[in-house]
């Protein structure tokens, strides 16, 4: 998706899929990842605020496996209000930039990979929205 339309967004509210049972029972809770995100961007510079429209979610599926590794979903997301060119007065929410990672782990290893992968999907948001917000961040 286009990084211009990170351009001049004020702040971000932060938003986490609710966990998966599995999540939550290896420390992957809701509130733990969403404190994460906001803390990475807090340092970054960018300004985090419940109050914001726009906001940035994280979604992370997993499908427990009996045997083998265990298949982990994450999206990082930009959502934000969006208009119809056809048709002005219909308005929506919508992902208008986006970073997916598709992993195979190790049942062990769940609770070790998952935070490090959303660590980089949200310093990868961090330096596309710098590259278009110039003068943002610490």
């Amino acid at each position: 998706m286009d990084r211009s339309t990170l351009r001049g967004l004020k702040a971000v509210k932060v938003v986490v899929d609710a966990a998966t049972p599995d999540m939550e029972r290896i420390g992957l809770t809701q509130d733990h990842l969403r404190t994460d995100i906001e803390e990475k961007l807090r340092g970054a510079g960018i300004n985090v605020s419940n109050d914001a429209q726009e906001f940035l979610g994280l979604g992370i599926s997993t499908s427990p496996a009996r045997r083998g590794p265990q298949p982990v979903s994450m999206e990082l997301a930009v959502y934000q209000v969006v208009q119809l060119n056809r048709n002005k007065t219909t308005k929506t929410v919508a992902p208008t930039w986006s970073l997916q990672r598709v992993l195979l782990l190790p049942s062990r290893q769940v609770g070790r990979i998952v935070p490090r992968a959303m660590d980089d999907l949200v310093s990868q948001f961090i330096q596309a929205y710098r590259e278009v917000n110039a003068g943002a961040g610490p």
